[in-house]
């Protein structure tokens, strides 16, 4: 997309660039290039078609620029980013939720993540607004109903254009794809992934050395957190010693337990509360 130049950089001067072309076809129209007029305009087109030094978009404004003009996104994914983000937060994709072969109850609420689009605010025979969209991910896309009491609580973050989180209810009726009913949209910039309270880590003596003690000693002052961990220092068939490591709390994200796991093993981390 960018072989030609930076797209920033080719948007800033479409308008002047437009303009010229529709000055040479008129000129052209007109017979007012003579042989002279022409090598003169030569002379000057380097100067005048220089690229200006503008900075390049960021990557919601690019691809916010490709779903506008082409329809879909070329580039990547607003979603692409937060992976790992949504696998913390058990967010269900459009296929999930459309493969589901009944409705969720009264009180039951499903996560999932999307881009909003085709937004549509109705008014009900009772006179309240309500609102209709679609949430789009990697994967497709499903029908999103906002009614109006949940609209009276979220009506303005349906016109979020961000990635946003959404917890909703799934409507699965006869005849009919399956639709969401949303209660809460949160930019899924700001959404906050559950982190337990307390862990045990399992360090068995017999694959454990002093550099495996100096590498958790180095993780833990690097991801301090609220959580208190207890170590499990075993010699499997020999003994096991309960450890609290005092002053050593941490925050016990996913990537904090991929890396426990490289040191002491797969398995090595229970989550306690």
């Amino acid at each position: 997309m960018d072989s030609l130049g930076r797209r920033a950089k080719l948007v800033a001067v479409l308008d002047k660039a437009i303009e010229q072309a529709q000055k040479v076809q008129r000129d052209l129209e007109s017979g007012q290039h003579g042989l002279f007029g022409v090598f003169a305009q030569d002379e000057t087109e380097d100067h005048n078609h220089k690229l200006p030094d503008t900075p390049d978009w960021d990557e919601h404004t690019r691809l916010t620029a490709e779903k506008e003009i082409l329809g879909f996104f070329i580039t990547g994914h607003p979603l692409e980013k937060y992976r790992d983000k949504l696998a913390d937060l058990q967010a269900l994709s459009t296929d999930e939720i459309a493969a589901m072969k009944s409705s969720t109850g009264k009180d039951e609420t499903i996560v999932t993540a999307g881009i909003i689009t085709n937004r549509r605010v109705l008014k009900s025979k009772r006179g309240d607004f309500y609102a209709q969209a679609t949430l789009e991910d990697m994967a497709g896309s499903i029908d999103m109903i906002v009614f109006p009491e949940a609209f009276k609580r979220i009506g303005e973050k349906v016109k979020l254009e961000v990635p946003v989180l959404v917890r909703a209810g799934v409507r699965i009726e006869e005849g009919a794809n399956p639709k969401i009913t949303a209660s809460e949209i949160i930019p899924l910039e700001e959404a906050k992934v559950p982190v337990p309270t307390a862990i045990r880590i399992r360090v068995p003596l017999e694959t454990s050395a002093e550099s495996t003690v100096d590498e958790l000693h180095k993780l833990f002052v690097e991801r301090k957190g609220d959580a208190k961990v207890l170590f499990d220092v075993e010699r499997q068939g020999d003994f096991m010693v309960v450890m609290e490591a005092e002053g050593y709390n941490v925050l016990p994200d996913r990537a904090f337990m991929a890396r426990v796991e490289e040191l002491c093993g797969r398995g090595s981390v229970r989550v306690i509360s």
